[in-house]
């Protein structure tokens, strides 16, 4: 399936063995997929990656558009090895078939790629929907549904800082007006995340405004919620672990089928899908680029495509879904730019554990 085969771990497409000296192989095309996980389709000046072998030979990809050569659009590639190469999308996009030219001089056709339409941008407001205030000695989970506040009554305007407590350091700073006033806060910056760690608001600048109101109380925030939300295990045996001789992509962690499941850190839904060996599985990228992998779940994810999730947010449940012995979570954990889009797949165990950890 050509789905199986984008899920496969980099450089697990098998390339062609190595032909005479100094011919590099012919390309051969696996499959296609947006950057944003559709299959043979794409939008206009979006990234489109292919999967196959012998992709370090080429040097273009052709769009041929509509019937004869007028339409046709040349664009360079840029091979990430024999079995990955990526391209940006002319803004002005047609549908047709698409065909790989190698340095050779050889070309691949492939079938045909469809247009998708353009989405609006989604609204960065609907991650501060249905916030809520964080409680006397709770801890926050940065960019979550809670927030942390700081009130202040200021005798002239001034800024107000969040600042990292072990090195007072200032991380975000909101200006206020002279008066009473309040910042809120779900411990990211721009959508990102801050480091683990203790964090308090001061008001910064003006004396006699730092005199009118002390630095706040330190709030712990944990840069990421551990996703299954019950009880768990974080693997049973060394087959459970990323790694090792059958080159497993993520973590085996097993809990009860049923046992809900959450967003680790802020993001958009990437792919949501059925797959046969993935079962039903659902991909997050966070705003840094990197992305989590949830596979097996119990049923479609809670959340569709290009959907926003705030961390911790319920996007599934524990399940035994397609090639899964026994309910559990296989999670990958996949470097900037994400999940087959350049990205790589990383052991996720460190980060798994110490999320377990928070409490």
């Amino acid at each position: 399936m050509l789905v199986a085969l984008l899920l496969l771990p980099a450089g697990a497409v098998a390339a062609a063995g190595p032909g005479g000296a100094g011919v590099p192989d012919r390309p051969r095309v696996a499959a296609v997929a947006c950057s944003t996980g559709e299959l043979w389709a794409c939008r206009p000046g979006g990234q489109l990656v292919v999967a196959g072998s012998g992709l370090d030979s080429v040097r273009a990809v052709v769009l041929l558009g509509r019937s004869g050569a007028a339409d046709d659009q040349r664009v360079a590639a840029t091979p990430a090895d024999a079995t990955k190469l990526s391209v940006v999308l002319p803004p002005r996009l047609r549908a047709g078939r698409i065909e790989l030219v190698s340095r050779a001089g050889n070309t691949t056709p492939a079938r045909r790629l469809k247009v998708l339409a353009t989405p609006p941008p989604a609204p960065a407001a609907a991650l501060d929907a249905g916030a809520t205030t964080l409680g006397p000695g709770e801890s926050l989970y940065a960019g979550s549904r809670k927030q942390a506040v700081f009130a202040v009554n200021l005798p002239v305007p001034a800024s107000v800082e969040a600042y990292a407590v072990a090195t007072g350091a200032a991380v975000r700073t909101w200006p206020l007006p002279a008066g009473p006033g309040e910042v809120r806060w779900d411990g990211t910056v721009s959508n990102v995340p801050v480091g683990d760690g203790r964090y308090a608001f001061r008001v910064a600048g003006d004396m006699t405004a730092r005199a009118a109101r002390a630095p706040s109380e330190p709030i712990v925030i944990h840069d990421a919620v551990f996703p299954i939300r019950g009880a768990h295990d974080l693997g049973q045996s060394p087959t459970n672990n990323f790694g090792g001789p059958r080159g497993h992509g993520g973590q085996d962690m097993f809990a009860k089928c049923g046992t809900p499941l959450v967003a680790v850190r802020p993001g958009k839904v990437l792919i949501e899908r059925f797959q046969e060996r993935a079962g039903n599985y659902v991909v997050v990228q966070d705003a840094t680029g990197q992305s989590y992998v949830y596979m097996h779940m119990r049923d479609k994810s809670l959340v569709p495509k290009d959907g926003l999730v705030q961390a911790g947010q319920p996007i599934g449940y524990v399940g035994q879904t397609g090639r899964a012995s026994g309910c559990h979570l296989h999670f990958e954990l996949w470097t900037a730019p994400g999940f087959y889009l350049g990205g790589k797949a990383v052991d996720p165990l460190p980060e798994l554990t110490r999320w377990d950890a928070f409490r």
